[in-house]
């Protein structure tokens, strides 16, 4: 072995020499297509900086090649495109000078140089032709590239097809998941329960004692703290900051939770709108349409806590109506579909509180909301221990790859 300048290759067997990317190959970005351009009736594949976009009716290349994302948080991501297909401006197209190169040993080779850590700019991170022409790698002997070529083509396929078994089986856990919380949030737990009209169109049918009402009807939203920078945003403990719930917290969960709060300067006239417990607390604002209105109920006392900009809380005011029994029919996949029709906006999302206070929510009785909740968060947790285990494992395979793509790409295994 022998030491290279490559840092995340710092020795490699002594045949091999380490190179600079544009010694072996061309890179040039693709072709500006427009969204407009892409859909998914398409002929050809559409690839930008995170891999595929969509499809499109007309093609850039022809062949098998690696690309590299150039634009986006996932940028300095590998992916291989076999046939026609169309590279957008955000994708770099790698072609060897060698038309008989092995693209597998290049790709792999590539994604074990984790080429995401060159990105100039935290705020819109990309990559630059130019910088990625100067990435040194290691080079091993044309025969020996090769047969790292084949052997990871194999072992590799073999990983990933073990990942996607778990994928699946994890996917069917998630839909198990999702039609227990749709019918037990629209039918309660009596499957010889009468049914009628809810006279909501896309809620239908639900028991014939359950009430309908709308969110503004049972209590009002409220607004977060706004006009603060990021230097109002700090851990400082001390007597002008306090708690407050970050988006995160929200997106990520059913129910607040309280280790997973932030500090902000605040002025003594803001000291108004205090969650309580009780509060459900809305994601107004988000980059895409999947999280909006994303909510999560407090189900605790934290103490002295306040909302950031993009959120508003929601506190009910009438009696006999359990918080979490809401919330998990706000975070049904019947609901999200439906609060996902009512945002707007492009490259920013956004949902107005009318659209929220308008909502309409089914109720059974207080003990039966109480008993559904109790139900779903044991279905639920059995659920998400099995996800977890499953993650797990999926991960173990993930860790595995990555090892046996640094080791043979870097000469540490022989192949």
């Amino acid at each position: 072995m022998k030491h290279t300048s490559i840092d995340w290759a710092p020795y490699i067997p002594s045949s091999w020499q380490e190179v600079r990317l544009k010694d072996i190959a061309k890179l040039e970005s693709g072709s500006s297509i427009t969204s407009d351009d892409i859909d998914q009736l398409g002929e050809y594949p559409v690839f930008g900086g995170n891999g595929l976009r969509g499809f499109t009716d007309s093609y850039t290349n022809d062949g098998y090649h690696v690309l590299i994302g150039r634009q986006g948080a996932l940028c300095g991501n590998i992916n291989y495109a076999e046939g026609k297909f169309f590279a957008s401006e955000h994708a770099v197209v790698v072609y060897p000078y060698d038309k008989k190169e092995s693209v597998i040993w290049l790709g792999e080779t590539l994604k074990a140089a984790n080429l995401n850590r060159l990105s100039a700019s935290a705020a819109q991170p990309g990559l630059a032709v130019n910088v990625l022409n100067f990435q040194m790698i290691p080079y091993p002997p044309k025969d020996v590239r090769k047969k790292i070529g084949e052997y990871l083509d194999a072992k590799t396929s073999e990983i990933d097809r073990k990942i996607s078994l778990l994928e699946r089986k994890k996917d069917a856990y998630l839909r198990l998941k999702t039609a227990t919380i749709n019918h037990a949030i629209t039918r309660g737990l009596n499957p010889d329960a009468k049914l009628k009209d809810s006279g909501v169109e896309w809620i239908g049918l639900v028991p014939e004692h359950w009430e309908v009402k709308r969110l503004k009807d049972m209590g009002y939203l409220y607004s977060g703290l706004t006009g603060k920078s990021g230097d109002d945003f700090r851990n400082d403990d001390d007597s002008v900051t306090k708690l407050y719930i970050p988006f995160t917290n929200i997106l990520y969960n059913l129910e607040v939770s309280p280790d997973l709060l932030n500090r902000v300067v605040m002025e003594e006239s803001e000291y108004q709108n205090k969650v309580k417990k009780g509060d459900l607390i809305f994601l107004m604002s988000s980059e895409d349409y999947e999280s909006i209105a994303k909510s999560a109920v407090v189900s605790e006392d934290i103490g002295e806590v306040y909302l950031n900009s993009f959120c508003r809380g929601y506190r009910i005011l009438r009696s006999k109506i359990d918080p979490m029994f809401v919330n998990f029919q706000l975070n049904s996949m019947i609901y999200r579909n439906r609060l996902r029709l009512e945002a707007r906006g492009f490259t920013r999302i956004n949902m107005k509180v009318d659209k929220i206070a308008s909502i309409s929510v089914v109720l059974p009785s207080y003990d039966d909301q109480r008993k559904i909740v109790a139900y779903l968060r044991e279905q639920c947790n059995q659920i998400d221990i099995i996800i977890r285990t499953i993650d797990r494992q999926a991960e173990t395979y993930k860790r595995l790859k990555r090892s046996l793509i640094n080791e043979v790409v870097t000469g540490q295994r022989t192949v």
